[in-house]
């Protein structure tokens, strides 16, 4: 099982998705059964998946010589923190102040999402070459 998550069509499949996931992102969720909503909670778990494909090198970030190497890959890491948080306080509350939290934290992420997805664009071509 481990070897099929770690092989190189699963992590094809998972940047894929989270790929086209971002797409379906837009728009706001009043109710957790929004399109939002759902799309949002996938993807994150998505993300939770690539994270974990790809936990050697996300370990290596408390390093920091590490960090100041991967500058952008460290404010991805912050970033889906952040975003994690956000929508961590939406599971206790709803209030104004989460969802203008959760709008901030949003934008930010997608703008660091976009730089990461640039940034790593030759590794992922890379996935689609045969051996």
């Amino acid at each position: 099982m481990k070897r099929l998550f770690q092989s190189k069509k699963a992590k094809i499949i998972i940047d894929i998705l989270l790929f086209t996931g971002i797409a379906g992102l837009g728009g706001t969720g009043k109710t957790w059964s929004s399109p939002h909503c759902i799309g949002a909670s996938i993807w994150l778990v998505l993300m939770l998946i690539h994270i974990a494909q790809h936990w050697r090198h996300t370990k290596s970030f408390t390093r920091w010589s590490v960090i100041r190497k991967n500058k952008i890959t460290a404010l991805t890491i912050f970033a889906y923190a952040l975003m994690l948080s956000s929508v961590l306080l939406f599971v206790f509350d709803f209030k104004d102040s989460f969802i203008a939290f959760h709008h901030v934290a949003g934008r930010l992420f997608l703008l660091i999402i976009t730089l990461h997805v640039i940034d790593k664009f030759k590794r992922l071509k890379s996935l689609f070459r045969k051996n």
